[in-house]
């Protein structure tokens, strides 16, 4: 996130607003304290979701962590300890690491 000052943005206006749309945030100050904030239209329609798709959004989210829960459930049998799992995992992660050899 950049600052910038009335003055830089008066100056530089198009090339801040190029910038802007194509992500960057910048926070505009004037003598040092932070006035406004200028950020892209998809940054600002996220910002004025309204309240059902912003909820609709967030049960898509939690849908996704469930079946992400159900498919590490469906990997790991849940009588494995958390040092077999992430044993599981470091052998699967790291070549020539087979049957559960310690580092």
């Amino acid at each position: 996130m950049r600052t910038v000052t009335p003055l830089d943005l008066r100056q530089r206006l198009g090339q801040i607003l190029d910038a802007a749309s194509a992500g960057e945030r910048f926070v505009i100050e004037r003598n040092r304290r932070p006035l406004a904030m200028l950020v892209s239209i998809d940054d600002g329609r996220r910002l004025d979701e309204d309240a059902e798709a912003a909820r609709r959004r967030r049960l898509a989210a939690l849908d996704h962590l469930t079946e992400l829960g159900r498919e590490w459930a469906a990997r790991y049998p849940s009588t494995a300890s958390s040092a077999e799992l992430v044993r599981r995992d470091r052998d699967r992660d790291e070549p020539g690491r087979e049957g559960g050899e310690d580092a």
